[in-house]
């Protein structure tokens, strides 16, 4: 059942980062895991894709654990904001590292650097991992201010974005601006396959 919900949910990212320049994905935390499995393997398999992958959930270092390959790909970029909060030094060429979540313009500035330097070959999609866990860290309007800047940023950039939000930790600021700045939201179920 597991190759078939990580398959399912691999065909739907698939198609919705393709289609629309933004992306919400909703998802209940039992399905966390899947999710994040589908979309490395999704991201993995697109050498045609440049990929910013905004770790607030959890730090790069065990994100690199679950996901060996993650730290060789050579058409992905992480920015950490949580290792330095935490107190952790580690430093990777594949990995800029923010101190805090909550140095909100500081991360926009990063990912449009690291967009910049790609130029224009390849498609370019931001990962928010997640919405819900900055929300833990700054209050929901400079949520909501951070989150409709960088949209309407990346949007001119023509680069993609993918929001993910777990369902158990969203208010309705979050609710909000997910259904207000995405051109698609995508709602998992904990049976959706």
């Amino acid at each position: 059942m597991s190759n078939t919900l990580i398959d399912g949910l691999k065909e739907r990212v698939s198609q919705a980062i393709t289609i629309n320049t933004s992306v919400g994905v909703i998802l209940p935390s039992s399905n966390y895991s899947d999710m994040m499995q589908a979309l490395f393997e999704y991201m993995s398999s697109r050498n045609d894709h440049f990929w910013v992958y905004l770790a607030i959930s959890k730090p790069y270092e065990n994100i690199v654990k679950q996901f060996e390959y993650a730290s060789q790909m050579t058409n992905i970029r992480f920015i950490d904001c949580v290792s330095r909060a935490a107190g952790i030094t580690n430093k990777d060429p594949n990995c800029i590292y923010i101190e805090s979540p909550s140095y909100l313009e500081k991360i926009i500035i990063e990912i449009m650097n690291i967009f910049k330097e790609v130029g224009d070959q390849l498609q370019k999609t931001l990962i928010i991992d997640s919405l819900t866990s900055l929300s833990i860290y700054n209050d929901n309007a400079l949520v909501t201010e951070f989150f409709t800047h960088l949209i309407n940023r990346t949007r001119l950039k023509d680069i993609h974005t993918f929001s993910l939000a777990i369902e158990e930790e969203m208010d309705d600021y979050i609710n909000k601006i997910m259904y207000l700045r995405s051109n698609k939201i995508i709602k998992l179920r904990e049976s959706f396959i």
